[in-house]
């Protein structure tokens, strides 16, 4: 526990100078080290000895990890790279009358996490669950839908999609990402992933989705309907020639806690949700024990539990217990926007920084974590050589789809098939984003019942 809490309040110390920790304590490890040569030699040689005889117990153990990781690693890629991935671009209806309940159903289709169902599965054919991207680009100002799948599952979410939307008109599409050539040279650029801010919490509690801002419902007066959505179109709107908005959100279905290949039998998003549950619980109980002085009356009120709680905190565990009643991905979320030197405008900062502001509830929010975020002290960023190497990293992940195993493996973000619809979803007719590229005219079946004219 002390060397746990030590690890934590080490991490956040690091964390609050903008200091990487990887790279900070090797060298603080090796000035320890200069020092005890320095200082006493004998003690020093001691160590060594003393490491050298302890090898037999240590070095199997790491040398069996980093050959376990770098195989995993390996089979994983070759798997993945003999998989044919196609782009499938989403015209949108002329009309959309349904909520983004309906794009919630597309995700529930496509939740599958079981595909690597035995260890040959995992640790020698190197098979892991289906990743996906979905995608809103905004290319000069025109916006598009986009579908990243490996192609087998080409028309699984085709026929998802025509089931719901059936007036959407789908294309199989070159990589709009290929278009563009980025280099720092001719473009400048802001790159930037998000996380729920309450992930040291837990990430079952939900950003504000498509049901707090009752898009579920149908109201006489759809004017009246608010789409956080939106906000992110009216940004890509906004941009004109030699600018790019990409967002992305890469998703894979959850089955557990895993460790290159190997599950574990705790989930820690469930056990995170049920211990901040357990807390407001017991937080209400205290306080309504502290009323009372009589000892049988406090064993009275431990016994109700879930009546003492307020309605912010009952709220609180509605949210949790709603998330946990849904379908559950890990999910990486990023924005890339870059421009030609003379058109790069103030768009970077806060206003991507606060992407994902109308989707922030009272308990957590998607915000910039990596990427182009902070820079506050001189060190983060000696000569800009930092900046350069993250703009060309991200841009390169992005057109790879790239953030689960390698090259880039990243903690994730839980979302729920609710929170993703929210995000991800066709916007209604209401909205009237000039760039949103629509189907120009309803398309009908002929009427069963035409004549058939003699030949």
């Amino acid at each position: 526990m002390f060397l746990h809490t030590s690890a934590e309040k080490t991490t956040k110390w690091f964390e609050g100078w903008a200091l990487e920790a990887l790279l900070v304590i090797p060298v603080l490890m090796a000035c320890f080290l200069f020092f005890v040569a320095i200082y006493d030699w004998g003690a020093f040689l001691a160590g060594l000895a003393a490491l050298a005889a302890l090898s037999p117990l240590w070095l199997p153990v790491l040398l069996g990890v980093s050959l376990w990781t770098t195989w995993v690693d390996y089979i994983r890629f070759i798997y993945w790279s003999n998989f044919e991935k196609v782009l499938l671009e989403i015209q949108l209806p002329p009309e959309v009358e349904k909520s983004p309940l309906a794009v919630e159903l597309v995700f529930n289709g496509i939740y599958n996490n079981g595909s690597e169902t035995s260890f040959l599965d995992r640790f020698w054919r190197g098979k892991f669950i289906p990743i996906w991207s979905f995608e809103i680009a905004s290319n000069e100002g025109r916006i598009g839908f986009y579908i990243h799948t490996p192609k087998g599952w080409k028309n699984f979410v085709t026929s998802r999609i025509y089931g719901q939307f059936p007036e959407a008109k789908i294309t199989e599409v070159p990589d709009y990402t290929a278009r563009v050539d980025f280099n720092s040279d001719e473009y400048d650029a802001w790159v930037g992933e998000y996380r729920k801010t309450s992930a040291d919490k837990t990430q079952a509690y939900p950003i504000k989705t498509y049901i707090d801002y009752e898009l579920d419902k149908n109201p006489d007066t759809p004017e009246t309907k608010v789409d956080p959505m939106t906000h992110l179109l009216e940004i890509m709107n906004g941009i004109g020639k030699d600018e790019y908005l990409w967002m992305q959100i890469i998703v894979k279905a959850r089955k557990g806690d895993a460790w290159y290949g190997i599950y574990s039998k705790k989930d820690s998003y469930k056990e995170s949700a049920e211990k901040e549950i357990k807390a407001i619980t017991e937080s209400a109980i205290k306080r309504a024990q502290e009323l009372t002085m009589d000892e049988m009356e406090k064993k009275k009120v431990g016994t109700r539990g879930a009546m003492l709680l307020t309605e912010g905190e009952r709220s609180r565990v509605e949210a949790i217990e709603r998330s946990l009643g849904k379908p559950l991905f890990e999910c990486g979320v990023r924005a890339v926007y870059f421009a030609k030197k003379e058109r790069f405008v103030g768009i970077t900062g806060a206003p991507l920084f606060r992407f994902f502001e109308p989707y922030r509830s009272p308990y957590t929010e998607l915000r910039g974590v990596r990427g182009m975020v902070g820079f506050d002290y001189p060190w983060e960023d000696l000569w800009g050589m930092r900046k350069r190497h993250i703009k060309k990293q991200q841009i390169s992940f992005f057109k790879n789809r790239a953030y689960f195993y390698v090259p880039y493996d990243q903690v994730p973000v839980f979302l729920t098939t609710e929170e993703l619809a929210s995000l991800w979803h066709f916007p209604s007719s209401v909205v009237k984003t000039p760039g949103l590229d629509r189907v120009s005219s309803r398309r009908a079946e002929a009427p069963s019942n035409l004549p058939v004219l003699p030949s």
